[in-house]
């Protein structure tokens, strides 16, 4: 049954290069161009290891029909160029080169989003400016925390220099900030 799963596999394989020949032919390509993309693509990808796969065939082809025509294109401009985008798009596609991690922004919230959203929108409401004036009464280290991350968007290294404080400290004042914020908000 294996054998027959591997049979198909190379079988489908040896279709889906031979439609993106037909595409470089179409682009008017020389065969020894396509054939060097294409080469150095795979020998790229199963050094690397890890390649990505698709679960569907059609989502296969044209993906793969895709990265090589965007290849194939950029024969135009020149080969070097061709060869390098090769060589980054077979990185890319291994799990190596994981395309989530290709961004510093994932999309993830921080931690104290609630409140950074919660501060956003009612920045002029009396109930905010009274816990801000409560804060400062208590501990002017913990208001300025306070005023630096959430109003000034400052960084920890930021607050860090400014303050003269070591990052560990403060965390445990957000902490604390977040806690009472988050108390006396109802959030």
């Amino acid at each position: 049954m294996k054998k027959m799963l591997n049979f198909k596999s190379i079988i489908f394989n040896l279709a889906e290069v031979g439609v993106i020949l037909l595409a470089g032919k179409l682009l008017q390509l020389k065969l020894e161009i396509m054939l060097m993309i294409i080469v150095i693509f795979v020998m790229i990808r199963i050094s690397i290891g890890g390649a990505l796969h698709y679960k569907s065939p059609y989502k296969c082809v044209i993906w793969s029909l895709l990265v090589f025509l965007s290849l194939f294109v950029l024969t135009n401009v020149g080969i070097i160029v061709s060869i390098i985008m090769a060589i980054f798009c077979a990185f890319i596609l291994t799990t190596k080169g994981d395309i989530n991690d290709a961004f510093m922004w994932k999309g993830t919230n921080t931690k104290y989003f609630d409140i950074e959203e919660y501060i956003k929108y009612n920045s002029m409401e009396t109930k905010l400016i009274e816990y801000e004036d409560k804060l400062k009464e208590k501990d002017n280290l913990t208001y300025l925390i306070y005023k630096y991350r959430f109003k000034d968007k400052m960084t920890f290294s930021q607050i860090s220099e400014r303050l003269d404080l070591e990052n560990p400290r403060i965390v445990e004042k957000l902490e604390q900030i977040a806690f009472s914020f988050r108390i006396f908000f109802g959030i």
